[in-house]
């Protein structure tokens, strides 16, 4: 059996996940997450959020990650924070319907101005008109969760599909975070 080595993880990063480590046990849950987090105001993001985040990075499925997700988690946010950065053209701190609508574009998404109204309107939770990071980032985990859904429903790969009323309710419920 071949051993597989972990990857280095950078002196900054484990200072970080230590701080975070509160109680000492090498993973961090939820709760410790979220004083990790912050958007572009300082402000922490919700609660919601970090049990997504730990969802997403959790190799073993215990709810919490170790320092390697932990790791891995903070490349994701540092890849969609450059996303963000790019594309916040106002430079406000945070992403308007219009710099949303093109930042899709930039990233392959062709959405109509529709959608990414109703989407501004989902993560929007300040009710301004416009996504923190923490908006920016649920916005696009679910756009991306449903690109999946739809393309391995889309066998012909025409950008059309067939779904029963099952699978659709199992698609929503799934995105619901």
């Amino acid at each position: 059996m071949a051993y597989q080595q972990q990857p280095q993880i950078p002196p900054a990063v484990v200072q970080w996940f230590r701080s975070v480590d509160v109680d000492g046990t090498g993973t961090i849950s939820a709760i410790e997450l979220q004083q990790a987090l912050t958007n572009n105001d300082w402000s922490h993001f919700q609660l919601n959020t970090c049990y997504q985040m730990i969802t997403l990075f959790d190799r073993t499925y215990t709810g919490q990650i170790n320092m390697y997700d932990f790791h891995s988690l903070t490349n994701f946010l540092n890849q969609w924070r450059q996303v963000f950065d790019a594309n916040d053209q106002d430079r406000s701190g945070t992403i308007s319907e219009h710099e949303l609508h093109a930042t899709f574009g930039r990233i392959g998404f062709n959405l109509s101005p529709n959608f990414v109204r109703m989407a501004m309107w989902r993560y929007d939770t300040l009710n301004r008109r416009c996504l923190t990071f923490e908006g920016f980032i649920n916005c696009c985990l679910m756009l991306q969760s449903l690109t999946r859904d739809f393309q391995q429903r889309d066998t012909a790969k025409q950008g059309s599909a067939q779904i029963g009323y099952d699978d659709f309710m199992c698609m929503a419920i799934n995105n619901l975070k």
